[in-house]
């Protein structure tokens, strides 16, 4: 079984990296010029590579219906998140619209990647995050090597069991007798068995949780972790960056880029 569909949420304001210009963040090019490569550029062409059929991009008001290069063997559609106040709406409303769509993606049958669209990455990791297909779980891929920071999104266990993650739970009770697996990189691979499971969780989120539409995607995975259906899939020794300021972004285009290209083209 391959991965048979991504979800890369779009549709986010990028206020933080709003200094660069006016350029909603997923079409900023990666090299800095005008006529580069995007971040949607570089998810369209690795996972059409890797063998992805269906992908799917959730956009604003703003972005909805881009254009977009064929992929030839990999189906490209938009999903609108219609929210007027972009500020009121998170990640995970943007999946919540996702599989409430017409598009049948939690279909009980497909392999279903779910990722932020401000990320830059080896396609290894890919592979990493397709991994051990054996007990059917789903994965949150996960980045092994990282520095102690309450800034980043980490994920705690036991073994390769995913139980908790969030920002400032290093070195807290709440994660006591847990081991810190590493920081969370956006991109969560969901089981055909847990379809039903997400579905209900993400309208939990909307419906019942404190933030309800302000929801980002790592709450509804960790209504996952919480009934034991998350593993992490840890990686080392890849490059993988996610980019929030303008500070970030000058060093994406200027070294990361590069590093990546390099080691994608090598």
């Amino acid at each position: 079984m391959p991965i048979d569909k991504a979800v890369i949420l779009a549709a986010g304001l990028g206020n933080r990296i709003s200094k660069v210009g006016n350029t909603p963040k997923p079409f900023l090019s990666l090299d800095g010029s005008p006529h580069g490569d995007t971040f949607v550029d570089w998810h369209l062409d690795r996972l059409a590579a890797f063998g992805v059929r269906e992908v799917y991009l959730v956009g604003n008001q703003r972005t909805y219906q881009t254009p977009l290069r064929e992929r030839p063997g990999t189906a490209v559609r938009w999903v609108l998140n219609p929210s007027e106040d972009l500020s009121r709406s998170g990640s995970g409303h943007s999946a919540w619209f996702a599989w409430k769509s017409d598009n049948n993606i939690l279909d009980g049958r497909s392999r279903v990647l779910l990722m932020d669209a401000d990320i830059l990455y080896e396609p290894a990791v890919l592979t990493v995050l397709d991994g051990d297909r054996s007990n059917g779980a789903s994965h949150t891929l996960v980045c092994a090597e990282y520095r102690e920071s309450n800034e980043e999104v980490m994920v705690f266990g036991s073994g390769r069991r995913a139980m908790m993650h969030g920002k400032g739970l290093l070195n807290t009770g709440l994660t006591q007798g847990l081991e810190c697996l590493g920081e969370a990189t956006g991109m969560v691979l969901f089981e055909p068995r847990d379809h039903e499971l997400l579905a209900v969780a993400t309208d939990w989120c909307m419906r019942y949780s404190t933030a309800k539409e302000k929801s980002e995607h790592e709450d509804i995975t960790q209504r996952m972790m919480s009934v034991g259906r998350v593993e992490a899939a840890c990686f080392r020794d890849l490059l993988f960056m996610e980019c929030d300021t303008p500070e970030e972004y000058a060093h994406l285009t200027t070294a990361f880029y590069p590093q990546v290209l390099a080691r994608t083209q090598g």
